[in-house]
């Protein structure tokens, strides 16, 4: 899989770097808009911003958090054992045999989706994963109260007092951090996960089979190139529009046990 983004990759992964967009778009809003067209409103806390009224879910996230994780075991669970949230845990998407043995073929699979959410091995065997955390509801008075609520001292905890009436299940899934490296590797995934961003993004289209951009691009350069294909303008240093700019390939960092796309 490659991406042809806005901004060279390298210049993105140094500390204070302007962020990485594709179609000028940053990760995080990349990551609320695929949310969003499968009618899930993401919501982070003590944000305040205006929440999609024709959202059916709302998954409550942490500020500097992009999630990829197998939604349908939750509304399964919400369907099922009905509550007013669920809390949602991750442990990592079980990976073929052939992503773990594949050798990182650039910075991004060595650095960024790679190191996104990796479980550590305690002297008993057992294995425990870095803390992942959101949570999912059909109520838009408790996304309010997270869109609204106070951002000091313990969010999580302050949620669960004022709305006691919640679950807790543990799915597949990862977490990537909002900037550099790891998002990088999530625009990456992404790119797998979402057939039809052009219903969702304004100014791009469909080129080819799973291959999108503005129209004005020439796709006769992209015979050699694997899919998915996002493409965007490369930029100079001085902002100006330049010619497209090729991402490395990264290694999968394992994916949920079935994504979006998989489920069409």
């Amino acid at each position: 899989m490659t991406l042809l983004a806005d901004q060279n990759l390298y210049t993105a992964m140094k500390p204070g770097a302007n962020e990485l967009t594709v179609w000028g778009y940053s990760a995080t809003a990349l990551h609320d808009l695929f949310w969003l067209s499968r009618e899930v409103a993401i919501v982070r806390p003590g944000a305040g911003k205006p929440i999609a009224p024709d959202a059916r879910l709302f998954l409550l996230v942490p500020e500097g958090k992009l999630f990829r994780l197998h939604l349908r075991l939750v509304l399964d669970q919400l369907f099922w054992m009905p509550r007013a949230m669920y809390f949602i845990g991750f442990h990592p998407p079980t990976r073929s045999k052939r992503a773990a043995d594949a050798k990182p073929s650039s910075p991004v699979a060595d650095q960024g989706a790679g190191s996104a959410h990796e479980s550590v091995a305690n002297r008993n065997g057992k294995s425990h994963e870095p803390a992942a955390r959101a949570a999912l509801t059909p109520h838009r008075d408790i996304a309010e109260y997270w869109n609204t609520i106070h951002t000091a001292g313990n969010v999580w905890m302050a949620l669960r007092r004022h709305y006691p009436d919640f679950g807790s299940i543990k799915v597949p899934g990862i977490a990537y951090e909002d900037t550099g490296c790891q998002a990088m590797g999530y625009l990456q995934a992404l790119a797998r996960d979402w057939p039809d961003p052009d219903a969702a993004i304004a100014g791009i289209s469909r080129l080819a089979h799973r291959v999108y951009g503005p129209t004005c691009v020439d796709i006769s350069m992209l015979k050699a190139h694997t899919r998915p294909l996002w493409i965007g303008h490369g930029r100079d240093s001085d902002n100006t529009a330049a010619s497209c700019g090729i991402l490395p390939d990264a290694v999968p960092a394992g994916k949920p046990d079935e994504s979006p796309s998989e489920r069409k």
